[in-house]
Order: C-alpha cells, then structure tokens, then sequence
C-alpha cells in the first residue's frame, strides 16, 4: 500500500507536467498591465506547450 501512496503523491507532486506548466504561466500573467493581454499570452503559451508536447509523442 505504501508503494500506491508514494507512486501516487510522485505522480501529482514530483513528476506533474501540468502543474509545472501553470507555474510557468505565471510570470506571463504577472507581467501584462490588462486581461486581454495575459489571456492573449496564456493562450499562445499554452498552443506551443500543447504542439511541442504533440510533436515529440508522436
């Protein structure tokens, strides 16, 4: 059970993809004066992660 538990918190802690990439787009947001603007960035860095991560599963 202790091996569930530590695959577990690896997978959501450690080893999470998606989070280091939200942790990424907070510079990003941070930086621009407007919404418009850092919704703009957060979808354009969200389209390259998206297409690189893409390009290299395939």
């Amino acid at each position: 059970m202790d091996d569930y538990i530590k695959i577990a918190k690896n997978g959501l802690w450690n080893n999470n993809q998606a989070l280091v990439a939200l942790l990424g787009l907070c510079p990003l947001l941070a930086v621009t004066n407007n919404v418009v603007n850092s919704i703009a960035l957060g979808l354009a860095t969200t389209f390259v992660l998206i297409a690189s991560n893409t390009t290299i599963s395939i």
